[in-house]
């Protein structure tokens, strides 16, 4: 018979756990994107395409806000002696969901995040959650992780500089997670249209990445001769000129607006995550390109993942200009709150709550 009183609880982790049990740590999330990258390129994986909700055009989402949901399954079972033995920190087998809601005039106007987000992970077998916990920390650690693993696969062997357009959340993770995976790099200019912030930055990330971190004077001094560079900013409109560009560089957009479709008619390789997902969203300009006519849909190399598992070509000469556009992807949250979750479990952090004591209505 049914135990109809069986009790269902689940681990909950807030940010300062999530924080204890490594979430800080860029060369553990280093890791966990990769393995997503990797499983992606495997195709084991499941990736709906992102429900959106939007207030808007496109366009709406720098300006007013979006509400994404991001479910996904990321496998592993299959390659676990291989993800091991790359270091990519063995299968998930399991399932989950990043919700999160962005509203860009938070920090502004409240001194909030502009974006926030919630991960649940669910038991393989019972799909009953066996973890909540915030994901903001998640998602930008993840995101800047995952620019760091394309400047790894895509960028020249021994790049030693690098350009940083944005100075928010998301300058600070590119940075961590470009500077990480790319040990040769010896500068980082940074520029924002507001000095304070860059001073801030620079001041704040002393110590925390072994290249040398400096302002830069304006869009072109921070690209122009940059080996890679980054573009996370909350542009209405682009700046970048493909001029700028030094043969040889990889571009990393993860915003939308920063350089203009038209661009990307003077590089030689376009390579995304996911380019379902990249057509689905309808934002990004890989896509915009195409829609738009400046470039074939052909010129889309591929997807990263498939590139770190063998199936395509990444770089194929120094002097190649690569644009690497992810949309980013649900498998990434979900293979690093799953490396979060399984070391809180070991380290006996954070708090276990009910879902119910005895489940109502259940059949």
């Amino acid at each position: 018979m049914l135990n109809r009183s069986r009790k269902v609880e689940f681990l909950y982790l807030q940010q300062e756990d999530c924080i204890k049990a490594g979430g800080l740590d860029m060369s553990g999330t280093l890791k966990a994107t990769e393995r997503s990258f990797f499983l992606h390129g495997k195709g084991d994986y499941i990736l709906p395409a992102k429900p959106v909700i939007r207030w808007g055009g496109e366009d709406s989402e720098e300006t007013i806000g979006r509400i994404m949901s991001m479910p996904s399954w990321l496998g592993g079972e299959k390659y676990r002696d291989e993800l091991i033995s790359k270091g990519l920190l063995g299968p998930v087998n399991t399932s989950g969901i990043k919700f999160i809601p962005s509203k860009p005039h938070n920090p502004a106007k409240y001194g909030l995040p502009r974006a926030n987000a919630i991960i649940i992970i669910l038991d393989p077998d019972t799909l009953m959650p066996v973890c909540i916990l915030d994901g903001t920390l998640v998602s930008a650690m993840r995101t800047g992780a995952a620019s760091g693993v394309a400047a790894r696969y895509l960028a020249n062997p021994g790049a030693k500089t690098m350009g940083l357009i944005g100075t928010g959340v998301q300058g600070r993770t590119q940075l961590m997670g470009v500077c990480a995976a790319v040990p040769s790099l010896e500068i980082c200019k940074v520029y924002s249209p507001n000095p304070e912030h860059v001073k801030g930055m620079v001041e704040e990330m002393k110590g925390k990445v072994d290249a040398e971190v400096r302002a830069a004077e304006s869009y072109e001094d921070a690209i122009a001769g940059s080996d890679i560079i980054c573009t996370a900013t909350m542009a209405k409109a682009p700046y970048v000129n493909p001029d700028w560009w030094k043969k040889g560089a990889l571009h990393v957009e993860t915003s939308f607006w920063d350089t203009p479709p038209s661009a990307l008619k003077e590089v030689d390789v376009i390579v995304v995550d996911d380019w379902f997902q990249v057509k689905h969203h309808g934002a990004d300009v890989a896509w915009r390109a195409v829609r738009d006519g400046f470039i074939k849909e052909e010129a889309i190399r591929g997807n990263l993942g498939d590139i770190i598992v063998g199936k395509i070509e990444g770089r194929r000469d120094e002097k190649e200009r690569i644009v690497f556009n992810p949309i980013g992807m649900g498998i990434h949250d979900l293979s690093e709150a799953h490396r979060v979750f399984q070391n809180a479990s070991q380290e006996g952090i954070g708090r276990t709550l009910p879902l119910w004591e005895s489940p109502a209505l259940c059949g």
